[in-house]
């Protein structure tokens, strides 16, 4: 496979490695399926208007979760975790 194949293969969601962090936590996911060598997935929490966007496939995997106004919080991979653990929906976004 070429350079230029290889960058538009499929990645299903649910093989990446944030989506078990994500729907233990109450996540749910928005994409579907990403597309190349760097991918979005978004995902919303059901008891919030925040959001989360994952960006894997780059040098270093990050995320931004955001409600309507701002952004609430932002991380390399390392701090996903602990940031969806730690959720409190009332509060949109600020750790417990």
């Amino acid at each position: 496979m070429d350079f230029n194949e290889a960058n538009k293969v499929e990645h299903k969601t649910e093989d990446q490695w944030h989506y078990p962090i994500m729907i233990n936590h109450g996540w749910i996911p928005d994409t579907l399926k990403g597309i190349g060598f760097v991918r979005s997935y978004n995902y919303h929490h059901q008891n919030s208007n925040v959001k989360i966007i994952v960006t894997t496939g780059c040098n270093s995997d990050y995320w931004s979760a955001m409600d309507d106004r701002k952004e609430v919080a932002s991380g390399l991979w390392s701090g996903l975790e602990y940031f969806v653990k730690n959720f409190n929906s009332k509060n949109n976004g600020e750790a417990k």
